[in-house]
């Protein structure tokens, strides 16, 4: 169901003039950002990743893969943010960062909590990470919903 919706999310970006998305991504990149993270990704962000990399629509910026620099990057690269609120706040190792919340809190994939299709729900976390409260089941309703929300 969240391949499902992640196709439709991805087809409203399409239909909506593309957004500004880095692109695919090789499985090689994708493959280094999890061991990175130490984390397998969610099926759902995975194809994400290998499909748009990461980028915006319409001023939502969805966080990804820009490429292999985790160590010195910007958003939208979300490993590299992961790993820095890691070190800088002590980020628990089973969230992935995946877009900003709004002051200061950000959405994550929780993957302490992965269904038995490998689906990890969406948190909002608190500031300093400590907190979370779920805001969608998988990553792929959270994009269907943000890209909906936002065209």
């Amino acid at each position: 169901m969240s391949i499902q919706k992640y196709k439709e999310a991805r087809e409203i970006i399409e239909l909506s003039g593309g957004g500004d998305f880095e692109g695919a991504k090789p499985e090689s990149l994708v493959i280094k950002a999890e061991r990175a993270l130490n984390l397998t990704f969610p099926p759902s962000y995975r194809r994400f990743l290998l499909e748009m990399g990461c980028g915006n629509i319409n001023g939502l910026e969805v966080f990804g893969l820009i490429n292999d620099n985790f160590e010195k990057s910007t958003v939208p690269n979300g490993i590299w943010l992961t790993l820095n609120e890691r070190r800088s706040i002590g980020l628990d190792p089973a969230y992935i960062i995946i877009g900003d919340g709004g002051d200061g809190t950000y959405h994550a994939l929780d993957t302490r909590k992965v269904d038995s299709a490998g689906e990890a729900p969406v948190v909002l976390l608190s500031v300093d990470g400590r907190h979370s409260k779920q805001v969608d089941d998988n990553f792929g309703a959270y994009l269907l919903k943000v890209v909906t929300d936002i065209v």
